[in-house]
């Protein structure tokens, strides 16, 4: 009898978890769709764009800069230690991105690259040959050109990195997804916001190649989540990954010290920082002085055509190199945006009481970053145009509208190819003018920081939700279901 009341038992935890399970996957229903979306179009724009829309037959089109990263994955998924921050890597980042990457990255050695050959002797093939070359090279274009022949090489790593990267990158969109739900957003708005977040991330993930931007700030603004609900030891632990994987979040870390008052403020920094220090042990021991140059300089090459020279490039300081190679640093300059960051955060302690507003300097702080960046690329506007875009969507219909607007516009001129000073100007613009448009969010029907933070009856902070939320509305049916199975249990007891 006991054993029946075990099994009943357990069958019906069983059931209350696939409960729960079902209504957190139907609250993230719009970015599981949009993550479908992304992936499907973006695999392929990869593999179809160059032959259908470009008529370069039998050519595939590759992120410009997933191959640095990959090879510094391929590097460390290997023990290779010192070669993470050589120049010829191109990587910037902690080493947070190359553990996710590692699982692909370790099958580069039974990896090899397919050349197709679509000319000979300037004659364009009817049938194209194919030939396999052992081994993936650190390949940045893919059109090779010998004697009058063509290639096309086709690097299989391909097939596996860019489907994957796509997928890791789709978490900003549950990332803005919880975010945008946190602060009461509508159901239906969500579903245009994943589709305006999708769109802007395009630049990010499909034409660059940095997923480690898109998982960076999906990670802090979970951590976001997390303060506004008062978890203070999940915030710091999430805001450390996010940091490990990209040093730009480190703009929003002043606004969560003010939040999060005195008491909590040295532990969360010491959350904060201790997964990219210890992550970085093992470059740092193989190889300091790359590491440490690499990391403290932020090496840029502001005479690229890939690159975008502003205003600020004046006061960084030059490493070297000519023509094309000029190198200046780009670390030093990023301080000033941080010290501004620090003048952001002592501010938005007027709104403690206001989630959206919080959320809102946040995206200022993440838009210092590209105004005061020394040498920008298209993709360096993304960050503070996602985080603008849920606090745009707390506004009236027409603020939305126009913010939309404004950020796939930005998005689209970051692409062009201008002077110095009409590409800045209008992409700050841009950034500007969407702060300015989601600068009057309606208030936020969520309990404010004193609410959550006050006891009340004995209730924890963490179930302290309004009647509304569905995370309050899933507790309240897990509670329910225990007490029916305890009263369950009683009526056994008792006929027995």
């Amino acid at each position: 009898m006991a054993c029946c009341r075990t099994v009943a038992t357990r069958i019906q935890r069983q059931a209350g978890l696939a409960d729960v399970t079902a209504d957190r996957l139907r609250r993230r229903t719009w970015p599981i769709l949009g993550t479908l979306l992304f992936v499907c179009l973006g695999t392929v724009y990869f593999f179809r764009w160059g032959s259908v829309v470009r008529g370069q037959p039998s050519s595939w089109v590759s992120p410009d800069d997933l191959w640095s990263t990959f090879v510094a994955a391929v590097a460390f998924s290997h023990g290779h230690f010192s070669a993470i921050y050589k120049s010829s890597t191109g990587f910037l980042a902690f080493p947070g991105i190359l553990i996710l990457l590692a699982p692909v990255a370790a099958l580069s050695g039974s990896l090899n690259t397919t050349v197709v050959e679509i000319a000979h002797h300037h004659h364009p093939l009817q049938q194209p040959q194919t030939f396999v070359i052992h081994g993936t090279p650190d390949l940045h274009t893919y059109l090779l050109t010998s004697g009058g022949n063509q290639y096309f090489a086709h690097p299989q790593a391909l097939l596996l990195l860019g489907p994957y990267t796509l997928l890791l990158s789709c978490s900003a969109l549950f990332a803005c997804d919880a975010l945008a739900e946190r602060l009461g957003v509508a159901w239906s708005r969500r579903a245009v916001l994943v589709l305006a977040e999708a769109a802007a991330l395009w630049n990010v993930s499909v034409f660059w190649g940095h997923p480690e931007d898109a998982v960076s700030v999906a990670l802090a603004l979970y951590g976001v989540v997390f303060a506004l609900d008062d978890r203070w030891v999940g915030a710091g632990w999430l805001f450390g990954l996010a940091f490990a994987m990209q040093p730009l979040v480190i703009v929003i870390l002043p606004v969560l010290l003010f939040m999060s008052g005195r008491q909590r403020a040295l532990t969360l920094v010491l959350r904060g920082v201790i997964p990219a220090a210890v992550i970085t042990i093992p470059p740092l021991v193989a190889n300091i002085h790359a590491t440490v140059h690499t990391l403290t300089s932020q090496p840029a090459y502001p005479r690229r055509p890939a690159n975008h020279r502003t205003p600020w490039a004046a006061l960084a300081p030059t490493l070297g190199g000519k023509g094309g190679d000029t190198t200046i640093g780009g670390g030093p300059v990023r301080l000033i945006a941080l010290a501004l960051a620090v003048v952001v955060g002592w501010w938005s302690q007027r709104w403690r009481n206001k989630p959206e507003m919080l959320v809102w300097a946040m995206a200022v702080a993440l838009a210092l970053r590209c105004f005061t960046e020394s040498v920008m690329t298209a993709y360096y506007v993304w960050p503070a145009l996602a985080v603008a875009l849920v606090v745009a969507a707390r506004g009236s219909t027409r603020r939305f509208v126009v913010a939309i607007v404004v950020a796939i516009s930005t998005t689209i001129v970051a692409q062009w190819h201008l002077g110095e000073w009409p590409w800045w100007s209008l992409d700050m613009a841009g950034v500007a003018g969407l702060l300015v448009v989601s600068i009057r969010p309606e208030p936020s029907a969520v309990p404010d920081a004193r609410e959550r933070s006050s006891p009340v009856r004995g209730v924890s902070a963490r179930n302290r939700l309004p009647a509304s939320s569905p995370r309050r509305q899933t507790s309240q049916r897990a509670v329910s279901q225990k007490k029916s199975q305890k009263k369950s249990q009683r009526k056994r007891k008792t006929g027995r």
